[in-house]
């Protein structure tokens, strides 16, 4: 099958015993344009918003997207998180490279927990995007340049939205596996929200603790595989259910 659910068990407390399961992540096969798709019935907040989650690669060396929003090829009508070619983490705007790691993800058997805190409010430049893996915040970077103060981002605006696949020209489909997705528009939170290190140093994941979705705002946990339509639902209490394409369960 083109996409399948997989088991999964992640968390710990902080004294390292389990406490916050994932019981399940979705696999996508490029091969078969395997994504998920949304368009939201109105803008969000297009300044300041969080994206967070775990991530696993099955491939390397080619571009494959994680999540992108907008349709229009310019900084202010597309963004993306990607992987690039040469298994560096990025972020694009639909004009500009704003981010690319010098940190390589190269690991087969790893799950990394990615969060981008995305806010042009901020009147320093170089907080605009922040990037952490692992709990830790990234300052390492081949490239880095800045979104322009109080720049509308193409997330969060009333036009497609995707995961493992662009929202806009070459889809640049992802081959590995998501899970427990979060969406929080209208805060740029750090990773604490979403996770915590055990007492071994290792990064795990818990309960949301940031507040409000925001109207935009989602979480996947991909829980229930009845079917294509509820493997994709969302479950922050927003509906802002998702809607999968060329998936099997």
């Amino acid at each position: 099958m083109s996409i399948l659910n997989n088991s999964l068990l992640l968390g710990a407390s902080a004294a390292g015993t389990t406490s916050y399961i994932i019981p399940r992540s979705i696999r996508f096969n490029a091969p078969d344009s395997a994504f998920l798709s949304r368009t939201p019935s109105v803008a969000g907040n297009r300044k300041t918003w969080t994206w967070a989650g775990w991530v696993k690669r099955s491939n390397f060396a080619d571009y494959f997207m994680i999540f992108s929003g907008g349709t229009v090829a310019s900084d202010a009508g597309e963004l993306s998180l990607m992987f690039s070619n040469d298994d560096t983490l990025r972020v694009d705007g639909g004009a500009t490279l704003f981010r690319k790691t010098t940190q390589v993800f190269r690991d087969p058997s790893s799950w990394y927990h990615f969060v981008v805190a995305f806010d042009t409010t901020q009147s320093t430049a170089s907080n605009r995007i922040r990037i952490y893996v692992n709990g830790l915040e990234v300052t390492a970077f081949s490239t880095s340049a800045d979104p322009s103060l109080n720049l509308d981002s193409g997330v969060n605006s009333a036009t497609l939205h995707t995961i493992a696949s662009q929202s806009r020209g070459t889809p640049y489909y992802l081959n590995g596996y998501l899970a427990d997705i979060h969406f929080i528009d209208g805060q740029a939170l750090t990773p604490s929200s979403f996770g915590q290190f055990d007492t071994n140093g290792i990064w795990n994941p818990k309960a949301y603790s940031g507040g409000s979705y925001g109207t935009n705002g989602f979480r996947l946990p991909f829980s229930n595989n009845a079917s294509t339509t509820t493997i994709s639902q969302d479950s922050s209490g927003n509906n802002n259910h998702w809607t999968a394409n060329n998936i099997s369960v």
